[in-house]
């Protein structure tokens, strides 16, 4: 399995958008908790969250060639399916954007539905802490969280359906945001947060 250390050399080398990077790493954070949570590998579920959008700005963020384009960087850095990146993290890394015609990989298991739920959630708790008055993932509460989620011109980018299908896993929406807001706190002078 790819290093945690080759991956964050992949982000430096693809990834130019300073607020992408910190997207992938929230979203690692979420799912290592989330793994934790499911008796899963925290490592390898983190490093799904950490590489899943590592191709966007290579693609020029074309939601068209997102994803699809994943496999190009793998040939680039002589990175094998099955060998460096696992069989099931690269089917959920391509698998959370299933709605491009182009990815036939589409959502069907604890991994999938968890990276699809948690890069939504990162983002949408992010939102959240800005809206704060000292701008802080300290002083968001799940209450918050929830109440936001119900306003749709909230954060209206974020698919709420994908967070929902954290139920699919087995966990509730509820615990879903406890989860995750705690395990983001818990890393917040890392995040800048």
């Amino acid at each position: 399995m790819i290093t945690r250390e080759r991956c964050m050399q992949l982000i430096d080398k693809y990834v130019t958008t300073p607020w992408l990077k910190l997207h992938m790493k929230e979203s690692d954070i979420i799912m290592q908790a989330v793994a934790n949570r499911l008796g899963e590998h925290e490592e390898k579920w983190g490093l799904a969250g950490l590489l899943h959008d590592l191709d966007f700005d290579y693609v020029g963020k074309d939601p068209t060639r997102h994803v699809v384009e994943f496999d190009d960087i793998l040939k680039m850095e002589n990175l094998e399916v099955g060998k460096d990146i696992d069989k099931d993290v690269y089917h959920a890394i391509k698998a959370h954007y299933e709605e491009n015609p182009g990815v036939p990989e589409n959502r069907e298991n604890n991994l999938d539905y968890a990276l699809s739920a948690s890069e939504n959630l990162s983002g949408f708790l992010v939102a959240c802490a800005l809206v704060m008055p000292d701008k802080k993932i300290a002083t968001v509460t799940s209450d918050t969280v929830l109440r936001k989620l119900k306003k749709k011109e909230f954060a209206k980018g974020v698919r709420r359906d994908l967070i929902q299908d954290i139920e699919k896993t087995g966990i509730s929406l509820e615990e879903f945001i406890d989860i995750s807001l705690d395990a983001m706190k818990a890393r917040a002078s890392e995040l800048g947060l």
